[in-house]
């Protein structure tokens, strides 16, 4: 019988991932996608499957598959495609009776079995020279979700608003002008006001039951929570219970899944005395509300107001493309895709020891969310991770893949969609810089981000934690960075073009920095001052002090968090 290899594509990936006002969409959106391409994989031969290696359910699976046919391949990619719709089919209509009385069925029934799920396939025969059939399938792949289908247009609906999250699909609600949903709808779908739903909007609101994902609150104040609880367990016992007394409808419960949070499994919204007024608003329950407040003002009195920062985690493995290329056979392959998802079952549990709400880990891509405290260190578990888990298997020139991360620092009440944009800058930023990189973005409220890059070989982990400690102790001055950026900016125009100048600026450069520091120098001992002199005496012109103050600067919006949770 021949054999064949055939490669899927499953879409669409910005309506189901990227179009969010809150984290559960998002987490929904990208669990969906991961189980409709579970279920396409599912129907095709087990032992044919290349990537992904496995679809256990422990794993994500990503959106392209790869398979080994024997037979008729164009039935194996019919059977897939029947299989990726009705997943989607059945979780809209598990939704649908949670919502059957405020949505327009007839809306409701057009968009489910509109061409929601996009589905494109390519196959060619698989002879002895398996690397050859590859490229040629992905190419095919490629050219035909470049010439996509064009089904007839739904029925138009003149009048009725679009989704407020992307705009993409008419609302479904029965009543579009209707501003507040009355009742237990309302708390199901914690609807802001005027918010318009389609389908994929509601079914990442409420797909997959009650099942919680943790808010950008809850990941924001995450070291304030574990600082009062190690500085102060009686009032942190005592705010715990009073929000575990109120109605599950009125402050979301996680589940025990999320075994990070067991401490205090509950939304973060409740303990940012700023966000009670919009709580109030989506759960009209002021009572309980005011009760959460009175609770809260004796801890934010002795601990002070939580941060409101959190960071957003992004990943990507360098050279997959060259890698794979260089893959010979179709047992090879599967080792190397078995690879990955040992890699995605270990980025869940690296993210979870550092207190993060994994969103998604497929293969060689992780998005998660962080609290500042721990991002940086968890960046670095999740890159040495990858090295070890993907060592094995070279590119043609002998280098392995290693992974590239970006982290975005930014206020929990940025819009979602951006808060995800800015992590997915900060990758680019850091494949932009030769690979194998680590880019932390900082976005603060009010002025310009602040950017920063450096190749991991340079340990920037390390210097950013070590600048961090150094601030949280007191030791290095709030203002050294922005000193150090007037030190650099004198030096900027040195001539450097020469040995004897090259030498003459370094010598300068890192003899004013020091004596600046030994002149705002604090009552920090001689040990571990000398430890700030080696950090800073590493730069040796204008643009690497200016990297140097970079460091600082990011590592000031660490030391905030890393003061919190140390209580």
């Amino acid at each position: 019988m021949s054999k064949y290899l055939l490669a899927c594509s499953i879409g669409p990936i910005q309506g189901f991932i990227a179009a969010a006002r809150r984290t559960r969409d998002f987490w929904f959106g990208s669990y969906l996608l991961s189980e409709i391409s579970r279920a396409a994989a599912s129907v095709l031969p087990q032992s044919g499957l290349i990537f992904p290696a496995s679809v256990r359910p422990d794993c994500a699976v990503a959106n392209v598959i790869l398979a080994e046919i024997e037979g008729d391949p164009k039935s194996a990619a019919a059977s897939a495609r029947v299989a990726a719709i009705q997943c989607w089919q059945k979780q809209a209509d598990q939704c649908y009776t949670q919502v059957q009385n405020v949505v327009d069925c007839n809306v409701w029934q057009e968009q489910r079995d509109d061409a929601i799920v996009e589905f494109y396939s390519a196959w060619v025969p698989l002879n002895n020279d398996y690397a050859a059939a590859r490229r040629r399938v992905m190419r095919l792949l490629g050219a035909r979700k470049t010439l996509r289908d064009f089904p007839p247009a739904t029925r138009a609906h003149p009048g009725r608003p679009k989704s407020s999250l992307d705009g993409a699909r008419e609302t479904v609600w029965k009543d579009p002008a209707t501003e507040v949903f009355s009742g237990k709808t309302q708390k199901l779908l914690r609807r802001a006001r005027g918010e318009q739903l389609d389908i994929v909007g509601v079914v990442k609101r409420l797909g997959g039951g009650v099942h919680g994902f943790p808010s950008v609150a809850r990941v924001a104040a995450d070291p304030w929570l574990r600082g009062v609880e190690k500085s102060d367990p009686s009032g942190f016992k005592s705010f715990v219970q009073v929000c575990h007394s109120l109605d599950r409808d009125t402050l979301a419960m996680l589940g025990s899944s999320w075994s990070q949070y067991a401490a205090f499994p509950y939304d973060g919204i409740c303990v940012y005395r700023s966000r009670h007024a919009q709580w109030q608003e989506e759960t009209e329950d002021a009572e309980g509300i005011q009760k959460v407040a009175a609770a809260l003002l004796p801890l934010v009195r002795a601990h002070g107001e939580p941060e409101p920062y959190l960071a957003v985690l992004a990943a990507d493995g360098d050279r997959m493309g060259r890698v794979i290329d260089h893959i010979r056979t179709v047992e090879e392959h599967r080792r190397f895709s078995s690879k990955l998802v040992d890699f995605a079952q270990q980025a869940g549990e690296i993210v979870r020891r550092h207190y993060g709400a994994l969103v998604y880990s497929g293969g060689d891509d992780v998005l998660a969310l962080v609290p500042v405290d721990t991002c940086v260190d968890c960046a670095r578990e999740l890159h040495d991770a990858f090295g070890a888990a993907t060592a094995g298997f070279p590119d043609q020139a002998g280098n392995p893949p290693t992974l590239s991360v970006g982290i975005a620092i930014a206020h929990f009440m940025e819009p979602l969609e951006d808060l995800f944009r800015y992590a997915r800058a900060a990758e680019s930023a850091a494949k932009d810089n030769g690979r194998d990189s680590l880019a932390v973005h900082v976005h603060p409220r009010s002025g310009a981000p602040l950017h920063y890059r450096e190749r991991w070989n340079d340990e920037p982990d390390r210097k950013i934690m070590s600048w961090a400690e150094l601030l949280r102790d007191g030791i290095l001055p709030d203002k050294t960075a922005y000193d150090l950026r007037r030190l650099a900016a004198e030096y900027a125009a040195w001539p450097d073009n020469t040995p004897k100048s090259r030498q003459a600026l370094q010598e300068a450069i890192c003899a004013d920095a020091l004596r600046l520091l030994r002149r705002k120098r604090t009552q920090a001992s001689a040990a571990v001052f000398a430890k700030v002199e080696i950090l800073v005496s590493q730069a040796r012109t204008a643009a690497e002090m200016e990297k140097v103050a970079n460091e600082i600067l990011v590592a000031r919006r660490i030391s905030s968090a890393l003061k919190q949770a140390q209580g």
